[in-house]
């Protein structure tokens, strides 16, 4: 630094001068590495001539995603800039001073960027009972605006609240799923959410479930509002269709005559064979409908009795589904073959076998062929305390009859000579399969020992 308070006497003016250029040229090489310093990337803490400089701090952030821990202890207790900060990178606000940390609309403004937040803010707030509701209801709306859906998530309490549910409607017109029935039955707020969801009804003074064009609209996006449709809109096959076409499950709003079209059926029962129970008794014995919910999911239950013993249609019952065979006649629950494909499907299809089979040794035989684990737990126990019997069904298959095998070495031979099955490995068993089934050739040493 150059002094010239008491030199300016005894210098000539070009001497003067010279100092004086040489003081402005230190000067611009200094604010060039100010400048130059102040675009750099700092880690561990900011130099003191950036500490308290609101728009390097920000511009560090917004760069970098972190700063606010360098900053100066005033900036860090300034409520506007935190706040810019905040809109900047929402978890910084940790850094923010005490005070700050007990402010409600920062945290409001900070968790509907970052929920972490929530573990920085006071104890004091933690415990405030209606600070934690408001700021509840505040997470929720900023979900419900960014997915619509998310309202299926929520506290009941919150699928009454207007706004949120206006706004998650605004976001994604499936939320309406998600709002209570009170909701729906308020024709004043079914207007709004009408005018909210479809700008062309914007001029609607009125609503309610019996105008066609607007049901029309709402069962498109939401086929299960067919439940709140006038009797005269559930009678109505365009209406019905439309709504089925959406959501197969609203078959069951319709009225009785359309629950008796073929069509309306088929196109249910096809994207969800569950839709049989909806359909018309009469439906319900037609087999191509039957077997068009079959195809699509385990229903075999609401068929009619006179299909429940149709083999065609218990077959495809049992091979999507073994278990179905419960619901099979009873004369189909001791077809060989229908029992056969069931148990190939699942092993805990035995369960409705009737007893008499289950004594049958050789029908058992042959359900081993095709069981996984476990059948054991379903055979009588005369069945299963018959060595004779299981040795042989080891033969067939040693993945049957598992726990057997876990008391009787000779069973566990002879499951290891089958197909070289054993519940855990040990040296003997593999010496003794190397000998039965490789005569015993020497690979060298594959054990586990080293």
């Amino acid at each position: 630094m150059l002094d010239f308070s008491n030199s300016s006497s005894s210098l000539d003016p070009p001497r003067l001068e010279l100092l004086l250029k040489m003081k402005f040229s230190l000067q611009q090489e200094g604010k060039k590495k100010w400048l130059e310093n102040r675009e750099l990337k700092y880690e561990k803490f900011f130099p003191v001539e950036f500490m308290n400089d609101k728009d390097f701090v920000l511009n560090h952030i917004k760069k970098y995603s972190y700063g606010l821990q360098h900053a100066s202890t005033q900036l860090k207790k300034d409520r506007e800039f935190v706040l810019k900060v905040i809109q900047q990178q929402a978890d910084e606000f940790r850094f923010a001073s005490r005070s700050i940390c007990n402010d409600k609309e920062l945290i409001f403004a900070a968790l509907k960027q970052f929920l972490g937040i929530w573990g920085y803010t006071s104890f004091e707030l933690k415990t405030d009972k209606k600070f934690v509701l408001e700021m509840i209801r505040e997470i929720v709306l900023a979900a419900v605006k960014q997915n619509g859906e998310a309202l299926c998530c929520v506290d009941h309490k919150f699928k009454s609240d207007e706004e949120i549910v206006l706004e998650a409607i605004k976001q994604n017109k499936k939320a309406l799923g998600y709002v209570r029935k009170d909701l729906l039955l308020d024709r004043e707020f079914m207007l709004r959410a009408v005018k909210t969801i479809f700008p062309e009804f914007s001029d609607l003074d009125s609503f309610d479930f019996s105008q066609k064009d607007i049901m029309m609209k709402l069962v498109q996006e939401n086929g299960w509002l067919l439940e709140y449709a006038s009797d005269e809109l559930k009678n109505d096959r365009e209406i019905v269709l439309n709504a089925v076409k959406n959501h197969n499950h609203s078959l069951r709003y319709a009225s009785e005559n359309l629950k008796n079209d073929k069509e309306i059926a088929l196109m249910a029962v096809k994207h969800n064979g569950f839709a049989l129970q909806y359909v018309s008794d009469e439906l319900k014995r037609d087999k191509e409908v039957v077997l068009t919910a079959l195809r699509q999911a385990p229903s075999l239950e609401y068929a009619s009795d006179e299909l429940k013993n149709d083999k065609e249609v218990v077959l495809t019952a049992v091979r999507q589904c073994g278990t179905l065979l419960k619901h099979a006649g009873e004369m189909l629950q001791r077809d060989q073959e229908i029992i056969l494909e069931a148990i190939k499907q699942t092993s805990d299809s035995l369960e409705y076998v009737p007893p008499d089979l289950l004594g049958d040794k050789q029908f058992l035989l042959q359900v081993v062929k095709y069981a996984y684990d476990g059948i054991i737990d379903y055979l009588p126990i005369e069945i299963s305390n018959d060595k004779e019997f299981v040795s042989e069904a080891i033969k067939l298959n040693s993945l049957a009859i598992v726990a057997t095998q876990r008391e009787d070495p000779e069973l566990v031979m002879e499951a290891l000579k089958c197909n070289g099955f054993v519940l855990e490995y040990s040296d003997e068993l593999y010496r003794a399969r190397m000998q039965q089934c490789y005569h015993g050739a020497y690979l060298g040493n594959t054990t586990t020992h080293h």
